[in-house]
């Protein structure tokens, strides 16, 4: 299997460290890296040995590439990823799958027609102590789940391409409606943006699920201490924190309020087996081509995420709830 990576940025070189990995363990056969910049490709592909192009076209149609892994900017990802597919490739688009609901049905659709797997970077679905607390929220060791709350705070400048709910928000989205199994009812946002026009810096996101609620605050503004990234889950018989920053333990609270008072009987950490997220996707990708599966983020995943953020920026407008419906 030879795989076309296409954009060696930030992200995309994470993603060039992993795909070597994978070859020299005998995963795939070969990388070929893709970015319009050369003087970003050229010296990523020499020092890992890997051949390159500067054009995304030319990388499509080529007979001895089996599936193409796009880690380009937010607005390419639906083109490149429909020619991509509709050249018999498959696919693992980095999130947000595209730009609109819209578009990911249409690449939903194009990977049901064509056959090909489609696949989203929802790298939190890999992550390994998320996965330990959903199985523990599925054996029923937080009692019922009453709420959740995130944080995902630090301080740098606004990016100027997207806001925190497109760039942050939507791995907490899905995280909630991965962890319930469902999708919320409906959802409440506010945001600001001080910065950079049209760009908000800070988001406060509420959804409901039936009884559940969920609160998400997602800030570039936050000048105190270091990055925070963390996820808490209340149940009615104890919680369970998650560092995302920490990927091997969960902290659990034996603490919870009972009809008779308040219980609490001190944390301790559970440790979980370590393995690096992006590796456990990318080695998702490669098994669900291989044998013809449904990925963990499947384009369902992908679209179910976008519109979710969709909804919070007409919540954002209409300055209310919005019901859920997809």
């Amino acid at each position: 299997m030879k795989i076309a990576l296409i954009g060696t940025g930030y992200w995309g070189r994470n993603h060039a460290k992993v795909w070597r990995e994978l070859k020299g363990e005998g995963v795939i056969d070969d990388v070929i890296l893709c970015d319009i910049n050369e003087d970003a490709v050229k010296p990523l592909a020499r020092d890992f040995g890997f051949e390159y192009s500067t054009d995304p076209r030319e990388v499509m149609t080529r007979e001895d590439v089996d599936a193409v892994d796009i880690a380009s900017s937010t607005p390419s990802h639906y083109p490149l990823a429909k020619n991509a597919m509709e050249h018999g490739k498959h696919v693992l688009v980095e999130k947000p799958m595209a730009e609109s609901s819209e578009e990911c049905r249409d690449l939903i659709r194009i990977s049901k027609d064509r056959g090909r797997i489609l696949m989203v970077g929802h790298i939190f679905r890999y992550h390994p102590a998320l996965n330990e607390l959903k199985r523990m929220i599925d054996r029923g060791e937080l009692g019922d789940i009453i709420s959740l709350h995130t944080r995902r705070l630090s301080l740098r400048y606004p990016r100027r391409d997207m806001g925190v709910l497109l760039a942050l928000a939507i791995h907490d989205v899905d995280v909630y409606s991965y962890l319930l199994g469902s999708m919320p009812d409906e959802i409440m946002a506010i945001s600001a943006s001080n910065y950079v026009d049209g760009i908000e810096e800070e988001a406060y996101l509420f959804l409901r699920f039936g009884r559940v609620l969920g609160q998400i605050h997602e800030s570039w503004n936050y000048p105190i201490g270091k990055k925070i990234r963390e996820l808490l889950v209340v149940g009615s018989e104890s919680a369970a924190r998650i560092d995302y920053l920490k990927p091997d333990e969960i902290i659990i609270y034996d603490s919870a309020i009972k009809y008779d008072g308040v219980k609490n009987e001190g944390e301790f950490i559970k440790r979980v087996d370590y393995i690096e997220p992006l590796k456990a996707e990318l080695i998702d990708f490669v098994k669900s081509i291989e044998n013809n599966r449904e990925p963990v983020a499947n384009g369902e995943v992908g679209l179910n995420s976008v519109r979710m953020i969709e909804i919070a920026m007409e919540s954002i407008k209409r300055r209310g709830p919005v019901r859920v419906d997809l």
